[in-house]
């Protein structure tokens, strides 16, 4: 039930016409699916003034990090890709999980997770927990609203991931109204939202990938890679790391 994932590497900074350049072609992404409308002011200024950035992603995702011998997931790859980058640069990405629970949940741990973790930039990925369980649109989307509130009165910014797309679920389940609710909450919030579940979409009608195949070929670690190295230019673009790097060192 907790999808599949997304591989390969995405060439810093650059864009193709109409698509994100990447080295592995199946990562190619409309530029519409993972250009960031709003800023990240305040992770680019926290890199700026202390060369060092924290991220917290968080999730209700079972594991978003690899234990024993357990699957490389996109948190990982997002790292390596941002140090790549900004190689004079401190990158460290965390994940608070708060398995299988709703926002509503995971509002009640997060102050503590951002006291613990200090982060100058939070991402939420959320929507497939309530998508699943079937929890009321607007209910949600005042949980999307306390959840920005909290992580800004902490100082720090944040960004919407949406849910994964997957051929076998997305049928039984309510993710149009969620990705809704993550849309007008991030517009009228000025958050940056990264569409994962267009970006999967589009591979998936591509045949870049094949998410219905239940055995482990590969896929799993091939789509977070993507999905890493993607996110990371996301990112850079919404926080202007671009800038950063033409600084003296």
């Amino acid at each position: 039930m907790w999808a599949k994932a997304i591989g390969a590497a995405l060439a810093p900074f650059l864009l193709m016409s109409g698509m994100a350049a990447a080295q592995d072609q199946r990562c190619e992404a409309p530029d519409a699916y993972v250009e960031p409308y709003y800023k990240a002011v305040k992770a680019g200024l926290t890199l700026r003034s202390t060369k060092s950035l924290d991220i917290l992603i968080v999730s209700s995702a079972p594991s978003q990090t690899r234990i024993g011998d357990k699957l490389r997931s996109y948190p990982m790859f997002m790292e390596t890709a941002l140090k790549e980058r900004l190689p004079n640069y401190a990158f460290r990405v965390g994940v608070h999980t708060e398995a299988r629970k709703t926002l509503k949940e995971i509002l009640a741990a997060l102050p503590q997770a951002l006291e613990k973790n200090k982060p100058g930039l939070v991402i939420i990925q959320t929507g497939t927990v309530e998508a699943i369980v079937g929890v009321d649109p607007d209910k949600y989307e005042r949980k999307l609203e306390k959840a920005v509130e909290i992580v800004r009165a902490s100082g720090a910014d944040v960004i919407f991931v949406n849910p994964q797309f997957s051929p076998r679920t997305s049928f039984v389940t309510n993710y149009g109204a969620m990705n809704d609710r993550i849309r007008r909450v991030a517009a009228y919030a000025d958050v940056p939202l990264f569409n994962r579940y267009d970006i999967m979409r589009h591979w998936s009608e591509n045949e870049a990938f094949d998410f219905t195949a239940l055995k482990n070929d590969g896929t799993f670690e091939a789509v977070h890679r993507c999905l890493g190295r993607i996110l990371a230019d996301f990112v850079s673009r919404a926080a202007s790391f671009s800038e950063i790097a033409k600084l003296p060192q």
